[in-house]
């Protein structure tokens, strides 16, 4: 075996690390559940003889059961799993549908394996003083373990509670399991939850190879030092004796001295060795068994020869000392060929060279297309697939983001050379590039997929690209044509921004005036969570220079408040006074916050956030007050960015949301619970199915009192809690509303003069986005100008704006039946989840690493079609969408 490579060409890795969705179950239910309760009973009859006759109790259980167990984990673990009476006992809430199914909160999550080995060690250091010689004590223990595991099946999900967390034996488990010879079917989880990570009874042969690979150190670092310390424990224990003549504190000193030994020593190792952590840990497995059953072997051997009424041969006894040698072989031979077959299967796939227009690009260094940025003088490559904005963030350079869907026009950059080199634009990114007067002279960073070498300049002012250029006078007037003089916009966002640029284009007669309470022109709303934490949030905010609305002849009333409109007259009146006639006026006045009270806002550290004002507000108190905890309520997107926002301004974070998940109307529990383990790993603090009851604070709110009886206290809150349009214009003109101004599909409202776009406007279909704002405009320009056509519902992938996850919604999330769903496996690095409806992709979801959403977002938005891929879609190959790109 040469470096370790097996030939593997008869073994498919796929069929070899199936995870227990894959398999067949070899047994019938019936006999599973028999056997559950003949095992559960058999427990019983143990604590039984431990109280009544503990002499014979005590022989059973720690010279015969115990013994035997880690030969059951080696050759088939998940024989236990399915019988265990913990496991049993955690089920029944499951199985009578009478548990919570509570998240495990993210603290517990970490702390989880920590309290389970200091479970199985606290056990083995309490043997010698009490647990050998007390039948009642150990009894006692046995009730307790299987009290806990019932209650924790009661409060939390899947196995989370008990199985795959805090169970003292979970630990040893992994440890004696990781390369089963004999793979038995899980047959409690249906379906999977993804309540834990790694999770041993979904893929027992894959789970500790994720392990000790996984991308989290503490996690990773945590499993590793309970493989160092295992051989130094046995070892304690056994070589000190049953009864060691100095006392107990000296007993407790020397057995952690020998577990600290031995992780010492398996630090050293892998740390100064070029060795593989898997095949360290797997060497340490063994002289575990090779230790253990040195001196348990002959134990075994003797208590069936006792109650045999005979006594072992001496010869026998000497031979029994070698069972952990044969006990540690499957360990070695069967762990080092499923180590081989995992690198197979997490091997990258190698795809053909592409050549592009018959010429062959040229290669970094590092095997990839490389980038250079002019104004840093930094060069760096770009991994196939990604992004220019993708690359240049994990560069580390400084760019501003937005939608990252060629809507919003946050991020041009200047395309000095290698342009060939890129993708080409998309409709969208062509429109938006000709909005910001860059078209033929910038690119969208976060649209360029870069095939070749390119030099970029991040500052598209450097070249006089973003110098403002009056639009294209159109050769057809169409608003004269429509007989339209003046339009009269109210909201500067996307919406009325939008509505705006396209009259201009349109008509170079037409007056268009935009009205705005806001003292910032069109700005980009989706980037104000850096605002909040960045030194210089506003630079690159705003989405279109000053000067842009002089060369184009739209006059925009900052700062201005519409007070009123009259319908009989068609003027507008403003807060200055003046009044405004219009022949058609445009309401996107969008909406405002919701708060949890109404006088939420009246208290000095409570805010908002939906406006650039609001978080600049929000970064000044916390720097005024020295703020270190905030609370968010609200675990919608704006709540979960809002939260990742103040948690890198270095605020300690907890978030509040009322539903059962996180972004319950865009994720389900999959995608939900990979946001929340992200969240939570970064440090900040979830809490789900909660809301405030009461407060406490005059000026200053200091306290929350949580629906479910807990209090929180922060220093600031930040409510984040959906939105409520803005129709007091509307209502106060008489139009008719409903819970927004209701329109046609021309966006027309009740007056056939006054359309109504954005938030503000009750149309078909979702509101609150960035593509709608755009298409709601879009509709009522064509509709002024005398078009006939209608708001066409844009095909929308929702997108969470943080930079430590991919978090990915489309359309309806919920199946219904009939309906055909495709599925990654819940153990990979990335979950995901079609649903397909009358042979049309009608929903979506997506949650994985940073920049893994890639391929997944173009299928879904250009709704590629799936046939091709449909194979691989049904084993949850992630590689999938990448092949039907």
């Amino acid at each position: 075996m040469p470096g370790g490579v097996f030939k593997m060409a008869a073994i498919d890795p796929a069929v070899f690390f199936a995870n227990y969705t894959k398999r067949t179950a070899r047994l019938p239910r019936g006999f599973w559940v028999a056997l559950r309760v003949a095992v559960l009973l058999g427990t019983f009859g143990i604590c039984a003889l431990l109280l009544l006759r503990p002499a014979l109790g005590l022989q059973l259980w720690w010279r015969l059961i115990v013994p035997s167990l880690p030969l059951v984990l080696v050759l088939a673990p998940g024989l236990w799993r399915q019988v265990c009476p913990m496991a049993f006992l955690n089920q029944i809430p499951r199985a009578t549908k009478t548990s919570r199914a509570k998240d495990l909160p993210g603290w517990l999550k970490n702390a989880a394996f920590g309290i389970a080995v200091f479970g199985f060690v606290a056990a083995v250091a309490l043997r010698v003083p009490l647990l050998n010689q007390t039948g009642w004590a150990v009894a006692a223990g046995m009730f307790l373990v299987l009290a806990l595991a019932l209650l924790g099946g009661f409060i939390f999900k899947g196995r989370s509670g008990w199985c795959g967390t805090f169970c003292p034996l979970g630990p040893i488990q992994r440890v004696y399991g990781q390369a089963p010879p004999v793979v038995v079917k899980n047959g409690y989880c249906d379906p999977c939850l993804g309540c834990q990570k790694n999770c041993y009874d979904f893929n027992p042969r894959g789970a500790v190879f994720a392990d000790m690979t996984d991308d989290d150190p503490r996690y990773t670092g945590q499993r590793r030092l309970f493989f160092g310390l295992l051989p130094g424990l046995i070892l304690g224990y056994f070589l000190q004796g049953p009864h060691p003549a100095y006392g107990e504190p000296l007993h407790l000193c020397i057995l952690l001295a020998a577990c600290a030994a031995s992780a010492g020593l398996y630090g050293i190792v892998t740390s100064y060795f070029p060795l593989a952590p898997y095949r360290v840990a797997a060497v340490f497995t063994a002289a575990s068994l090779i230790a253990f059953y040195w001196f348990s072997g002959p134990t075994i051997l003797g208590t069936i020869a006792a109650l045999a009424g005979h006594a072992a041969p001496s010869g026998v006894v000497d031979v029994s000392r070698g069972l952990g040698i044969a006990a540690s072989l499957p360990i070695l031979g069967f762990g080092l060929y499923s180590e081989a077959l995992f690198k197979i299967a997490k091997a990258p796939k190698t795809a053909p060279a592409m050549a592009v227009a018959g010429v062959a690009a040229p290669v970094a260094r590092s095997g990839a297309p490389e980038v250079l940025d002019r104004g840093s003088g930094a060069a760096f490559p770009v991994s196939a697939g990604a992004t220019l904005l993708e690359s240049i963030e994990k560069a580390g350079l400084k760019i501003n983001f937005g939608c990252r869907a060629g809507l919003c026009g946050a991020d041009p950059v200047v395309i000095c050379e290698g342009e060939q080199n890129l993708s080409p634009p998309s409709d969208d990114e062509r429109a938006t590039l000709a909005r910001l007067g860059l078209e033929g002279k910038a690119r969208l960073a976060c649209m360029c997929e870069v095939r070749g070498p390119v030099t970029i300049d991040r500052d598209p002012k450097s070249g006089g690209a973003a110098a403002p250029k009056a639009l294209a006078a159109p050769t057809v007037d169409r608003a004269k044509e429509a007989g339209v003089e003046r339009v009269v916009i109210i909201g500067n966002g996307v919406a009325g921004s939008t509505a705006a640029e396209k009259l201009r284009r349109a008509s170079g007669s037409l007056a268009v005036d935009v009205v705005t309470n806001e003292p910032l022109h069109f700005y980009n709303r989706m980037a104000i969570g850096r605002v909040i934490y960045g030194r210089t949030g506003f630079d690159g905010l705003q989405l279109l220079p000053e000067a842009w609305f002089e060369e184009n002849r739209v006059e925009v009333w900052r700062n201005t408040v519409a007070r009123q409109i009259d319908r009989a007259q068609k003027t507008v009146l403003l807060g200055t006074g003046e009044k405004l006639p219009y022949d058609k006026l445009i309401l996107a006045t969008g909406a405002r916050a919701t708060t949890p009270t109404p006088d939420f806002l009246r208290r000095k550290n409570a805010f908002v956030l939906r406006a650039a004002d609001d978080a600049q507000a929000v970064r000044n108190y916390v720097q005024s007050s020295g703020a270190r905890h905030a609370v968010v309520l609200g675990g919608g997107v704006l709540g979960v960015e809002a939260a990742d926002a103040l948690h890198h301004l270095g605020l300690h974070v907890t978030l509040l949301q009322r539903a059962d998940r996180l972004m319950n109307a865009q994720l389900d529990e999959q995608a939900a619970a990979k946001l929340t383990a992200y969240l939570e790993g970064v440090g900040i603090r979830i809490a789900v199915n909660t809301s405030v009851d009461r407060w406490e604070g005059e000026e200053s709110y200091h306290t929350a009192w949580l629906s479910h009886g807990p209090r929180v206290r922060a220093d600031l809150f930040v409510a984040c809690l959906g939105v409520n349009a803005n129709m007091f214009l509307a209502q106060q003109a008489g139009l008719e509303v409903g819970r927004s101004i209701k329109v046609d599909a021309a966006m027309r409202t009740s007056d056939p003069d006054i359309y109504a776009v954005g938030d503000v406007a009750e149309a078909v279909g979702p509101g609150g986005l960035w593509p709608v704002g755009a298409a709601q405009a879009d509709a009522a320009v064509e509709s002024i100008l005398g078009s006939d056509k209608s708001y066409q519902i844009p095909r929308i992938v929702l997108q969470l704006k943080s930079e430590g996850i991919d978090i990915r919604s489309f359309g309806d999330i919920q199946a219904k039946p009939g309906d055909e769903e495709f599925c990654a496996q819940p153990d990979g690095a990335s979950w995901w989840r079609l649903i397909v409806r009358d042979g049309k992709l009608t929903g979506a979801v997506f949650a994985g690493p940073p920049h893994s959403a890639k391929h997944f977002t173009k299928v879904v938005k250009e709704d590629i079609d799936l046939r091709p891929a449909r194979r691989a879609l049904l084993m949850g190959d992630s590689s999938a969408f990448a092949q039907l790109c």
